[in-house]
């Protein structure tokens, strides 16, 4: 790609892992022939389709030699992504859902943010799209800035913005995240994988554009909070905050964290309430209860730890009395 007098060809390993996406697929694969950048090994993953999928698979593999089909038992889509780490050769990584779509110039500006910053990581933002196929735009506002691991780190354990947990909206190194792979089994893999990137001390750069299509349903990473998903999502939270302070970060930054964790805590359990999700509030309270016993001695603030002390002894009052206040 020449960029003014710059020449980048870096070799960039797509890995897309699919399960019976044969809706979705044509449409991921068609937007990724279609970038200006064109250095790009395409790691396809069939986890074990039933559908026409493998064979949309091979045949897009057929007509573009950039494009390499692992089709593998039924395992999840940690042990597709982790096949295709296994495989790729990029200098750069980027992982993209099946049933998403990316902007011609996707590869082209994460790449040229990467070089002219030497980032590790380089984030973009998203584009929404609902179940009527309509297009609209996230909470979150669009800003271009250069930031170390603690400010990645912030964004979504402290200030709790879900796009920063996400793995499709990024660009990685490939030698910065050598060595971290995806667990399997776990709800939310993709925050965790997040969390070990940035626990590496890097560079990272956000660009403000809009660059990825993401499809939102009740199967999003971005709608954790579904009755089905609430549980492991602050499960996956909780251990995300643990895996942060195993690497014994600043301690001003990780009672910031553990703060904010609990009142997010405190927030699901409430959620679970009000919905009349009793199993699922009593689960979520448990592990407020938990992780309360373990960072308590972390909370900033006398308020803060006034309320989440109550929270601990009276949990149901707490919320009775906070649900009064709003009526």
């Amino acid at each position: 790609m020449a960029e003014g007098n710059i020449e980048y060809n870096d070799l960039i390993s797509i890995i897309i892992p699919t399960f019976n996406d044969k809706k979705f697929l044509p449409e991921c694969l068609q937007s990724i022939y279609n970038q200006t950048y064109k250095n790009l090994q395409i790691i396809l993953v069939d986890d074990g389709s039933t559908d026409k999928t493998s064979s949309i698979c091979d045949n897009w593999a057929k007509n573009d030699q950039r494009i390499q089909v692992i089709h593998k038992d039924r395992g999840g889509v940690s042990a597709a992504r982790n096949a295709g780490l296994h495989v790729a050769k990029g200098s750069y990584i980027s992982f993209v859902d099946a049933d998403d779509y990316l902007d011609s110039h996707f590869y082209e500006k994460m790449l040229k943010a990467a070089k002219e910053n030497n980032g590790d990581v380089v984030v973009c933002f998203e584009r929404l799209i609902d179940k009527k196929g309509n297009t609209r735009i996230s909470i979150w506002h669009e800003m271009s800035r250069v930031g170390n691991n603690v400010a990645f780190i912030k964004e979504f354990l402290a200030q709790a913005n879900p796009a920063s947990a996400v793995i499709w909206n990024k660009l990685y190194r490939a030698e910065f995240i050598k060595g971290i792979t995806f667990t399997r089994g776990n709800f939310l893999e993709s925050m965790l994988f997040n969390v070990e990137v940035g626990c590496r001390k890097g560079t990272f750069v956000w660009i403000k554009d809009r660059l990825y299509y993401h499809r939102v349903d009740d199967n999003s990473d971005l709608n954790p909070m579904g009755k089905k998903r609430i549980v492991a999502t602050v499960r996956t939270m909780a251990k995300s905050v643990d895996i942060y302070d195993s690497h014994k970060p600043g301690y001003e930054l990780m009672c910031q964290i553990k703060t904010k964790a609990l009142w997010k805590l405190e927030q699901s359990y409430s959620y679970c309430l009000n919905n009349g999700w009793i199993e699922e509030g009593r689960k979520v309270k448990d592990i407020y209860m938990r992780n309360y016993d373990n960072w308590k001695g972390n909370i900033v603030g006398t308020a803060n730890r006034m309320k989440l002390w109550f929270i601990r002894l009276m949990p149901t009052i707490f919320f009775l009395k906070k649900k009064q206040n709003f009526d």
